[in-house]
């Protein structure tokens, strides 16, 4: 028996790293998942896709769908709860919002489209679709949404462990995490005694995504105790997607310690 027997989930940003890794976790935790990203096919210059996501997902011999949005687009995502639904024939019970857009440029030369782009991916997305799942969760009594966040939702004390020019560069993709992370609990208190939970899970450290691999190589030669493995994230996540923990904006390592829950591997 898997801990998400019988659910069905959507995950975002799911062509590759976290959002991949957790997506083929809750396959084999049970889940049938639907994964979500800007297109289905290889980005250039990235590893990963769609397909390669729903791949690993029937490989455990759950059910899989791939349906392609871009998440800046409000009208594009208008619906996305929808077609998850349709293409994998169950309503959806647990959603993952694990996309995020970053432009990675100093505060103070970010444009508004930037900052505005920032936000619709980060903030409004996140929200829209938690909207659109709401209606059906209620009605059946339960639901789990999971919001990603980042350790730059706060400005890091000094000495900064990073690079200045790094933290600089967080400061508007930080904020917009900050947003989410205070719409999470609040949305959180609201519904409480619904049966539907919400709770925001951010990376203690750097998770050496693909994206994040600059950063990363830089940290494991200076401060290896500032990277995070891929299992220890899922691990964390997965123990959101089930279960009574609701209006949480938690690290994962401090989640991981408060429910002393041991980690395991993506399989």
């Amino acid at each position: 028996m898997g801990l998400c027997d019988g659910k069905t989930a959507l995950v975002t940003g799911a062509s590759r790293g976290i959002g991949k890794g957790i997506a083929q976790r809750l396959a084999a935790e049970g889940a049938a998942v639907v994964v979500s990203a800007s297109q289905l096919g290889p980005k250039p210059n990235y590893e990963g896709s769609l397909e390669e996501t729903v791949e690993l997902i029937e490989a455990h011999g759950a059910r899989g769908a791939a349906v392609a949005c871009d998440l800046s687009d409000g009208d594009a995502r208008g619906d996305l709860i929808q077609r998850a639904n349709d293409a994998i024939g169950s309503p959806v019970d647990i959603l993952v919002n694990n996309a995020a857009a970053a432009s990675f440029m100093p505060g103070s030369l970010t444009d508004l489209a930037v900052r505005r782009w920032t936000f619709e991916v980060n903030f409004h997305a996140p929200m829209d679709l938690f909207q659109q799942a709401l209606p059906g969760m209620r009605e059946r009594g339960e639901g789990w949404v999971l919001n990603i966040s980042t350790a730059s939702s706060s400005q890091p004390v000094i000495p900064y462990t990073l690079p200045r020019a790094v933290i600089d560069a967080l400061t508007i993709y930080g904020a917009s995490k900050a947003a989410l992370e205070r719409a999470t609990v609040g949305l959180a208190c609201e519904l409480s005694g619904s049966g539907v939970r919400l709770n925001a899970l951010a990376p203690t450290a750097m998770v050496p995504t693909q994206d994040a691999q600059a950063f990363a190589g830089v940290l494991e030669e200076t401060h290896p105790e500032q990277i995070e493995t891929m299992e220890t994230m899922v691990e964390a996540a997965i123990a959101l997607c089930h279960g009574s923990l609701s209006g949480l904006s938690v690290l994962l390592r401090d989640l991981l310690h408060m429910i002393q829950q041991p980690v395991h591997s993506l399989d």
